[in-house]
């Protein structure tokens, strides 16, 4: 009985790999990374594979063809994620190799054998490189690609039926795919990496110039004042090879409001953090990112600046406007323990951290004078 469920089980694992290729499809033409276009592209071959076994007969090569073009661009996605991607297409370069083997011998029962287990292993120790670099989080990704390692080899040795075997594939599969999109797998984009590498310094910053924590105190209803300083510091910035990013709370601020300011605006890159925003999809529009209302978000962000600057020796500024509506949203407690998390590496690294508030906003004076012991300077305007 279960056995009759094998082809519809197949059909629904095939069905569900190439709509996950469709929506790694759509999150690229959002992200602009590589690395889901190459994974879409690997799961619809993945998928082909699947149907072609249902619907041709005999099968034949073409399965493993489409599995190995697939696995291919899903190793060679690995390698884009870390920016290896030519040393993780020499690898994938393993299964086509196989593959000729597998139809240069006679006798192909162990190759089949290895090029249906190859592909899955070679993906899973892949993760596992990755999970040692600390680049991205990577530990949903591994469980997937183990727990399609382990059903492909347990059907290798008929310690499975096929119809488990389906089932588990698509679990497996559906942990990979909510791994890509959690927010802690990456909140930048190839637009943000490109902001950060471009610009044309006329001097550099000193080292101290960069490690600072600033409060920058504006009065109330006077938008105008901190809005012209925060231009003149986008300019400085770019003057001595600073990148500015400005986390704009609620869209309090805009390049609208900087337009007239005698800015250049390739010197400077927005972040939107609003209700309703993209959690886990970035829309870069004209040097603009949309994330949600999510003080854990923004220490995600946080930390992709920091580490990416600290690879590429680039030194940014984050400008956050405001840090009194923040406060005021989120409470001081969440808000000051976020600061308290991230300023030593700030200090350690080389990104700045610019604070706008207003002390009259605050109705305790201890409120304030808690932040105003965090910062290395409090600028007023």
């Amino acid at each position: 009985m279960l056995e009759d469920l094998e082809t519809p089980l197949r059909f629904a694992n095939g069905l569900f790999t190439v709509l996950l290729a469709i929506l790694l499809c759509n999150i690229y033409r959002k992200k602009a990374k590589r690395f889901y276009l190459l994974w879409s592209l690997g799961y619809l071959f993945y998928g082909l594979n699947l149907f072609v076994r249902i619907f041709v007969v005999p099968p034949g090569m073409y399965p493993l063809v489409f599995l190995v073009v697939g696995f291919a661009m899903i190793l060679t996605g690995l390698g884009d994620l870390i920016n290896r991607t030519r040393d993780m297409a020499l690898v994938s370069i393993l299964l086509p190799v196989v593959m000729i083997l597998l139809m240069l011998t006679p006798n192909p029962t162990i190759i089949v054998w290895l090029i249906s287990i190859l592909p899955y292993l070679l993906t899973a120790i892949s993760l596992l490189f990755i999970k040692r670099s600390g680049v991205v989080d990577v530990d949903m990704l591994i469980i997937g690609w183990f727990i399609l390692l382990l059903i492909n080899l347990a059907l290798a040795y008929g310690l499975m039926t096929p119809p488990f075997v389906e089932i588990m594939a698509i679990f497996g599969k559906l942990v990979i795919y909510c791994g890509m999109v959690k927010p802690q797998f990456s909140l930048m984009a190839e637009d943000l990496k490109q902001f950060l590498i471009s610009g044309n310094p006329t001097s550099y910053a000193t080292d101290d110039a960069t490690n600072k924590f600033i409060l920058l105190s504006a009065p109330t209803n006077q938008k105008r004042s901190e809005t012209e300083w925060i231009a003149a510091r986008i300019e400085d910035n770019a003057a001595r090879a600073i990148r500015t990013i400005i986390v704009s709370v609620y869209d309090t601020i805009t390049i609208a409001d900087l337009q007239g300011k005698k800015i250049n605006e390739e010197n400077v890159y927005i972040v939107h953090m609003v209700t309703g925003g993209l959690t886990n999809i970035n829309v870069f529009e004209e040097r603009i990112l949309s994330i949600n209302d999510d003080v854990n978000l923004l220490d995600i962000l946080f930390a992709d600046i920091i580490k990416y600057s600290g690879e590429k020796k680039i030194k940014c500024e984050i400008i956050i406007y405001s840090l009194s509506h923040l406060i005021h949203t989120h409470g001081s407690k969440r808000v000051y323990s976020f600061l308290i998390s991230k300023i030593p590496v700030i200090k350690s690294g080389i990104v700045s951290l610019v604070g706008v508030y207003y002390p009259e906003t605050h109705e305790k004076t201890s409120e304030t004078s808690i932040f105003e012991s965090l910062a290395d300077q409090v600028v007023e305007v």
